[in-house]
């Protein structure tokens, strides 16, 4: 089994986002939960699906587990992300004094909403959680209560039924997508930095900037109405060279290490994957021109 990360390891705000996502079902206190799917993970932090797989490549790089068979390296990057610290637990929220979750009461059995036995169910239940003494007392109130909720439901299920997919941004034509992604390519090249005589470390902060402009300002619009292998490729190539310069920028590698080698054909690779996903989905000269600074930040990667 790799060894576990140092206590140093640097992560970015989005990487902490996606370790908290992706940790909350464990660190509520439910030790039988399993970790967050990559869909669940999405939605919290606001990314595409697409964009997470990356962050966690990336983070099962920093925490040493990119060598476990696929179906552990979730559950270890959980286990490795509580015990460092870097997402708070239940249970150490009940060692600084906080106040222990009270148990939740029995669940009623799976009933249909709104019938009397969903009623009857549910006042079993709660019945069964408050000691004896109070059931009479309050056995009434629970029950109005009971009433209450259900009626809300129905009402907020009903609503949304009717209401459903009425206020939905509609997909946009492949044409459409296409001209709005080359805007802003073109934008993002025009904050490109200029590099002369900085060092290795600046270069990739400039590098960094215009890449994560333009991945940002692409998983921010809405996907066009036909899918596309370019698209995927162009939009994967982003996410892995923003992780790979986000690396570099913090602390370049040493000259002939494991790490310098890895940065190089990574970023190479993802150089590839833009440029070549540009040029496939046909977004024009600038997105291209992006997969060119992709291919600057690998040849920064390597020392001098």
């Amino acid at each position: 089994m790799a060894e576990p990360p140092n206590d140093d390891v640097r992560l970015t705000d989005t990487q902490l986002g996606i370790l908290a996502a992706l940790c909350r079902p464990i660190a509520a206190g439910n030790s039988y939960a399993t970790p967050a799917t990559n869909q669940e993970i999405a939605a919290e932090v606001f990314l595409s699906v697409d964009a997470v797989k990356g962050h966690l490549r990336t983070l099962y790089r920093k925490f040493g587990i990119e060598d476990l068979p696929h179906n552990q390296k979730r559950a270890r990057l959980v286990e490795l992300a509580i015990e460092g610290g870097y997402v708070e637990s239940a249970a150490s929220k009940s060692e600084d004094g906080a106040d222990e979750p009270t148990p939740a009461a029995p669940a009623p059995r799976d009933v249909p909403l709104g019938s009397v036995e969903a009623l009857r169910e549910a006042e079993r239940a709660a019945a069964a959680a408050r000691p004896r003494e109070e059931k009479r007392e309050w056995g009434p109130y629970i029950t109005i209560a009971i009433l209450i909720v259900v009626v809300i439901g129905v009402s907020l299920a009903v609503s949304g039924i009717f209401n459903q997919g009425s206020t939905a941004t509609p997909a946009p034509t492949a044409a459409a997508f296409r001209a709005e992604v080359a805007g802003y390519c073109k934008l993002a090249m025009e904050g490109a930095p200029q590099t002369a005589g900085q060092d290795r470390a600046e270069r990739a902060r400039g590098y960094l900037e215009v890449i994560e402009t333009m991945r940002g300002r692409l998983q921010s619009l809405v996907d066009p109405n036909v899918p596309s292998i370019d698209l995927e490729r162009f939009s994967t190539g982003l996410t892995t060279a923003a992780n790979y310069t986000s690396d570099v920028a913090q602390e370049p590698p040493a000259p002939g290490s494991e790490a310098e080698a890895k940065y190089v054909a990574e970023l190479t690779f993802a150089a590839g994957q833009v440029q070549a996903g540009a040029v496939g989905y046909k977004l024009g000269h600038d997105c291209v021109a992006i997969g060119e600074l992709i291919a600057d930040s690998a040849e920064n990667a390597a020392s001098p």
